[in-house]
């Protein structure tokens, strides 16, 4: 049938399909010989590829890239002519890999390369893997050989190498030198090597630099790691890392940023260590290493250097021209990406370097903080290195930097008068310091305990500072503070946990660069509160925020906005720090939002947080924020409605005291992300599983634990439904941006706690069916409540009795008649076209499923099974109800003629999603639908 037809049909698409999957799940079973040929030739005529200027028409869509790329591998082996075709194919399309053949063409060559060589990696995987696959066990003579694996790596690189330099697929490019470099590394990173050697002084192609740059950041531990078949990229190192050093220039962001991301990605994989001496001490180096160990005396004078270069980027981003361009949204994100990846790359070389090289980092970077003016753009940039600095040995830098930070404080608090503390422009080298001294305090919490007079005596003395950034600072350094103290956290993130040191007699430490853990050698170490530390936070929690709460409590009406957000913003940083010490209010469980045998919450809570002795405070202070800050948010919103950023600070706080016990679900997955990103960094399948590197697996470890304490307290109290329904009325509230912010505090509480969400929802239809003028504002909180966001979306719960409330009121709502409502309604019905899937009305299990939960659970009586059998029955009896009524809400909506024609067309679509064939469609249903056959209404008659 393909052989027959030439015009590309739809259907073509489909067949293409079918034949990639038999090929790749019949390795050697099929004879694919006779047809490869034709096979490429389709392929080649189907990329529709312009001749000379005329771009070809495309009549139907193009063969899909990952379903030919799988084909083709799937092809390859025993002999075939299909690699000599595939080198025939490239050969034909290189010149359309140029970077001057630009057209939309290009995405598809270039991902051509990139799935081409995910697949062939894949194929080479299964077929090596340990363990055979049901799916897939080609007989062995048709699986890979090396000769083939050379030759399928040669075929590719070329082409690839060329697009490298096209600057808008770069990614595409990089990906597939990765899993060429995976297949083949010899073969892959010097050629890209000698192609950056080259590239750095050419004047004509700059941007040569920058591409090739990015491409090696995709393939670091094929670089440093020694293999039996490639132990010459070690010798790259040093040279690599020195000759990249001219891409840190602050004129140009996109270079910089590469350059730090390649600099991080290798100085993570390594040891910074002058390893020469090893070479005369021990006898068993090969040549390669001997040159290696010798190469590693430049490592003090690149570190040197490139703080050298960073410090210079510093002076020319703080000079006057520097601060007085406009601050946009865009070189916010970019200063702080640089920031990121900055202290990252201090981070890896101070880990993991020897004792000389730390001590030359650590007074290069104190002697330049020393004289150091501020600048909001850099500090973020500085803070990164001190941050780094107290990761590797907070002992030594504390004792360098915490001293000196106190005596500059208060040698500036004493020269000047009181009126610093009240100036609302602040003095500079104060708000330095204190940014400093909060970053200090990330130290690990015993090394901070030992200062505790001076970290006390700096807060007695600026903690009611009035400028913004120096507040902000003090804030900041309260939350750090505690957090140090109370926290359970990793803090050994280093590649190898052998001594480093000379001599080197038992342990060479290029022998360890990119080199995998063993499971049971982690030896993973986490800080765990002590007394002393213990005592520490509680002391410094119970000496500073009832200070703030009783001035609150007694100025609040005469204070000053200004005071009134440091003050807030205090209390928040405070209760950011300490929350996770403080248990959960005792309160009465809510019942009966769920029917249900079992519990649908664990009695037992993962205990994340350990201490040495428990925390002991006068009083809960979750409650004492619950009481204290509910009833400011509602003085401030009669009294001071124009202080906005008070009342968005207040409700942070309110929300804080019910439902956060130490993180927050958006930044688990802000740092699962960024594990993921290191995970496909330094993956390599080929190698085996789970060879991650050591500090890889000590994050998993560390996101673990905090997704555990995640899991605590999901069941609903009585407090926590009074702060749901203190956070509803605040979502519908005349103010729009009191609104917003509870708003998004609201759908936190309800993604957290079980089916919290019923608490709301007659509140809810009870506004929308208001037969009375009701405030717009109202009805627009209400339906962004119904809009949701990612995480809830009411109008698709898996509940009848809720659909049946909610989804007439939707439909028949009567003061949607601001273009803004019916926007809304507009997007509400959107999302349930993507977000509705069909619920049970029956819900039935057979015997053989029951019977495997009860062997799972735990031995239950007849009494207990007979309980759930009646639940089972209520419910499906329920459900069938509350479907019937809901069908017949809807139809009966049609017949009194109060609905628009948009509302008709709503409600039409709600009945469309509830027909299915548990149940017989009413016959009133039946009836109306009908009656729109021949309605006046086109689009209804559709």
């Amino acid at each position: 049938i393909w052989e027959t037809v030439c015009n590309n049909p739809e259907w073509e698409q489909s067949l293409i399909s079918l034949f990639s999957f038999a090929a790749w799940c019949n390795i050697g079973y099929i004879d694919w010989e006779p047809w490869i040929a034709r096979i490429f030739t389709r392929i080649l005529k189907n990329l529709s590829l312009p001749v000379g200027n005329i771009e070809l028409a495309k009549r139907t869509q193009n063969y899909s890239i990952p379903v030919v790329a799988t084909w083709i591998v799937a092809m390859i082996g025993n002999n075939s002519s299909c690699l000599q075709y595939l080198r025939d194919l490239l050969t034909a399309i290189k010149t359309f890999y140029h970077p001057s053949n630009t057209g939309e063409f290009q995405t598809e060559l270039i991902s051509f390369l990139s799935i081409l060589s995910q697949t062939f990696v894949d194929r080479v995987y299964f077929e090596r893997a340990s363990h055979s696959l049901w799916y897939f066990n080609p007989p062995e003579s048709h699986r890979l050989r090396n000769e083939e694996i050379d030759e399928f790596v040669n075929c590719l690189k070329e082409c690839a190498f060329i697009s490298i330099f096209n600057k808008n697929h770069l990614d595409l490019a990089a990906e597939t030198c990765h899993y060429l470099s995976q297949l083949r590394p010899q073969l892959i990173v010097p050629p890209l090597v000698e192609l950056l050697f080259s590239s750095i002084d050419n004047m004509i192609e700059p941007h040569r630099f920058t591409s090739i740059i990015g491409c090696l950041a995709g393939m670091p531990r094929q670089i440093v790691r020694q293999t039996p078949d490639f132990s010459q990229g070690q010798t790259f190192v040093l040279p690599l890392l020195i000759s990249v050093l001219p891409g840190i220039d602050a004129n140009d962001f996109k270079k910089t940023s590469i350059t730090f991301q390649f600099l991080n990605a290798i100085l993570m994989l390594i040891t910074c260590v002058d390893c020469s001496s090893a070479v005369h001490t021990r006898n068993d180096l090969s040549e390669i290493e001997k040159e290696v160990c010798l190469s590693t005396t430049k490592f003090e004078d690149f570190i040197s250097e490139l703080l050298n270069r960073i410090f210079q980027m510093t002076d020319a981003l703080t000079t006057e021209m520097s601060d007085a361009i406009l601050i946009t949204n865009e070189s916010k994100t970019e200063d702080q990406q640089i920031g990121l990846e900055l202290a990252s790359t201090i981070s890896s070389i101070v880990q993991q370097c020897s004792k000389p090289i730390f001590r030359m980092v650590r007074e290069k970077i104190t002697n330049f903080l020393a004289t150091y003016t501020y600048s909001p753009k850099i500090s973020k940039l500085l803070t990164g290195l001190i941050h780094a600095l107290l990761k590797s040995n907070p002992v030594e830098t504390l004792k360098y930097l915490l001293p000196q930070t106190y005596e500059r404080i208060e040698k500036i608090l004493s020269q000047s008068d009181t009126l610093i503390l009240n100036d609302h422009k602040g003095d500079p080298e104060l708000t330095w310091c204190l940014i400093l001294f909060s970053e200090l305090l990330c130290a690990r919490g015993d090394t901070l305990v030992i200062y505790k007079s001076m970290i006390f005596s700096i807060f007695h003395r600026c903690i009611h500072i009035i400028h913004k950034d120096s507040h902000e600072a003090m804030a900041k350094a309260a939350k750090n503070l505690l957090k140090s103290l109370s926290y359970v956290y990793p803090i050994d993130y280093r590649l190898t946990v052998e001594n480093i040191e000379e001599p080197f007699i038992d342990f060479l430490p290029i022998r360890a660069w990119g080199q995998h853990v063993v499971y049971d050698k982690i030896q993973c170490k986490f800080h765990i509160p002590n007394e002393e530390e213990v005592d520490f936070a509680c002391e410094f929690v119970e000496k500073f925020i009832y200070l703030e709460l009783k001035i609150l409590n007694e100025k609040c009406t005469t204070m000053c906005n200004h005071e009134r957000f440091r003050s807030l913003t205090l209390i928040h940083h405070i209760a950011l720090g300490c929350l996770r010490m403080v248990p959960r209010i005792e309160s009465k469980e809510v019942k009966d939002l769920v029917s249900s045998i079992s519990s649908y919450d664990s009695k037992f809570q993962a205990q994340y947080s350990v201490y040495a002795k428990e925390p002991k405070f006068k009083e809960n202070l979750r409650m004492r924020l619950l009481i204290d800050i509910g009833n400011l948010l509602d003085h401030l919103i009669g009294y001071h409605s124009d202080d906005a950023s008070s009342i968005k600070t207040a409700l942070k706080i309110y929300s804080l005291s019910s439902m956060y016990y130490g993180t927050f679900e958006q930044s688990i997955n802000k740092s699962c992300n960024g594990l993921n990103n290191l995970k496909f960094l330094y993956k390599n399948k080929l190698c085996g599983t789970q060879q991650n590197p050591r500090f890889v697996v000590i994050q998993l470890i560390a996101i673990q634990a905090e997704l555990f304490s995640m899991s605590n307290f999901r069941t609903l109290t009585d407090i926590d439904q009074q702060v749901i329904i203190k956070l509803f009325e605040l979502s519908i509230h005349r103010y729009s941006e009191v609104r917003r912010q509870a708003q998004t505090y609201l759908f936190t509480m309800l993604s957290r706690f079980f089916f919290s969400y019923q608490v709301i929802l007659d509140r809810i239809v009870e506004l929308l069916n208001k037969p009375d003028e009701v405030d717009h504002d109202k009805i627009k909180g209400c339906l962004y409540l119904i809009l949701g966001n990612d995480s809830i979306f009411l109008p698709s719960k898996h509940s009848w009795v809720i659909l049946e409330k909610l989804w007439p009121s939707i439909a028949s709502m009567k003061h949607a008649m601001k273009l803004s409502t019916q926007n809304l309604i507009n997007c509400i019905m959107e999302k349930m076209y993507r977000r509705y899937n069909t619920v049970a009305i029956i819900e039935d299990t057979n015997e053989i499923s029951r019977q495997a939960a009860i062997n799972l659970w735990h031995s239950l009586d007849s009494d207990e099974l007979e309980l759930r059998k009646g639940m089972h029955d209520e419910r499906n009896q329920t459900n069938i109800c509350s479907y019937t009524n809901l069908i017949e809400k809807l139809t009966s909506l049609f017949y009194s003629d109060t609905l628009t024609c948009r509302q008709q067309i709503m409600t039409m679509t709600f009945i469309l999603f509830l027909l299915q064939k548990q149940l017989p469609i009413p016959l009133s249903c039946i009836r109306t639908i009908v009656d729109f056959l021949i309605h006046e209404n086109i689009d209804i008659r559709k």
